[in-house]
């Protein structure tokens, strides 16, 4: 899917999903590099959602040689109530 279809709160849950992966798969988290490829965004608009989401709680900023994010436990919990509405949503045909 082109990043021009997708809302901007599906980019966000493309993002904590990527955060979600890397934070639960042994590793110390996720870099932009990453996110970048994985969440399919610019790093110009990727850089204002991460602040956005690490402000509100729902990624965490792990400061080592590079700065990796995980998913926090608010994350989990919005990416999960995401992932609720999408399937109802798209039960009735909607897109979301």
């Amino acid at each position: 899917m082109a990043v021009s279809n997708r809302t901007h709160v599906s980019i966000i849950a493309d993002i904590l999903d990527t955060a979600k992966t890397y934070t639960f798969e042994g590793q110390k988290g996720v870099t932009v590099t990453h996110l970048i490829r994985k969440a399919n965004v610019p790093h110009s608009r990727l850089s204002g959602i991460v602040s956005e989401l690490t402000s509100r709680g729902l990624l965490h900023e792990i400061p080592e040689e590079s700065v990796k994010y995980r998913i926090s436990e608010k994350g989990l919990e919005f990416l999960k109530a995401y992932n609720q509405f999408k399937g109802f949503a798209e039960g009735f045909g909607l897109r979301v």
